[in-house]
């Protein structure tokens, strides 16, 4: 019987991450191939590295939600016209998740076929895809009962022990990006997670988990209004199973500095039901540095104290000049 509360307990507590929690993130600027792998290569340049660390709930837990992303992909120019090109991507991540360290990592090699319908990329369709493996493990060395706070065996460890599933992954996504004038376009796309629906079986149960498709659909315009200031306005949806997030944010930039590039960054934003978003950021010499904070403002504030979350991103862009061909060859698109 105890060892079939056991059971119960750690389904309950592992399908609550598996089925509302997956990973997510306020500014997925910085992490733009878990947001869709039509993302990849989406950039103008030949190199992106991005990092971003998000932690969670760490003001009343003592082991808080705390994510890592960290990826890069490049553009080759290859494709059936001279301005199509082909793009190839990688993401690793790991993520911990409360007292016993229920962490999920992986790694998700990914390709993409851009298709611009002109020379000079007013329209742009992109067919991306995603395949690699996630593996999800809890620490048993967290897990204290009776018989282990008196220096004793307990049996029921060997079902921590033996949880160690890895699991395979397949995600595609499609993205359309459009020139509306010469100073904004408008960048829309939809991407299925976990497409192949795996699962995983938890030792001495009978009970297939399984890993539920994930949905995520975005939009973002954006628009320079003058020679110093542009907006930003994104919109982002995820759905799995009946779980739902949903988030708007206004970000903007200001140039600061022409000689070195400098740009402030920020923004607010605000999911639905849950928190008010606030977003800060600067680009100095190529290098992006970006904050979000998550103010909790839903009846989990009352366990929270208002605090939801904390990220900090970094990427960079780098640009390989080649010897000019002729006919030129485009690397990427100069949105």
């Amino acid at each position: 019987m105890r060892r079939l509360t056991i059971l119960i307990l750690l389904c309950v507590t592992c399908s609550a991450v598996l089925f509302s929690q997956d990973l997510h993130f306020t500014n997925y600027y910085y992490s733009p191939l878990y947001l869709s792998p039509a993302k990849t290569g989406d950039f103008a340049g030949t190199y992106r590295f991005s990092v971003n660390a998000r932690t969670q709930f760490d003001s009343f837990i003592i082991e808080p939600y705390r994510t890592l992303m960290v990826s890069a992909d490049m553009n080759i120019a290859a494709g059936f016209k001279p301005y199509h090109w082909i793009s190839a991507g990688l993401n690793v991540f790991t993520d911990g998740a409360g007292d016993l360290s229920y962490r999920t990592s992986g790694a998700h090699a990914s390709a993409a076929y851009h298709w611009a319908f002109d020379q000079k990329y007013n329209t742009v369709i992109t067919l991306g895809a995603q395949i690699g493996m996630t593996q999800r493990r809890i620490d048993q060395s967290s897990y204290n009962s009776a018989l282990t706070l008196e220096g004793k065996s307990d049996a029921d460890l060997d079902l921590l022990n033996n949880f160690n599933p890895t699991i395979s992954d397949f995600n595609f996504g499609l993205g359309f990006k459009k020139k509306t004038s010469k100073k904004a376009y408008i960048d829309l796309g939809v991407a299925v997670n976990h497409a192949t629906q795996s699962d995983f079986m938890f030792t001495g149960s009978n009970t297939r988990q399984i890993v539920g498709r994930r949905i995520n659909a975005y939009a973002e315009y954006f628009v320079q209004s003058s020679k110093k200031l542009a907006f930003r306005p994104v919109v982002v949806y995820s759905r799995m199973f009946n779980f739902q997030n949903l988030f708007g944010q206004l970000n903007f930039e200001y140039k600061t500095n022409k000689k070195t590039e400098t740009i402030l960054k920020g923004g607010l934003g605000y999911r639905a039901g849950d928190a008010i978003q606030f977003l800060a950021g600067t680009i100095y010499k190529g290098w992006d540095v970006g904050i979000a904070y998550d103010l909790t403002v839903s009846s989990a504030q009352r366990l929270t104290n208002g605090f939801g979350g904390f990220e900090i991103g970094l990427r960079k862009i780098l640009v390989k000049n080649t010897k000019p061909v002729t006919p030129p060859v485009i690397l990427c698109p100069r949105f």
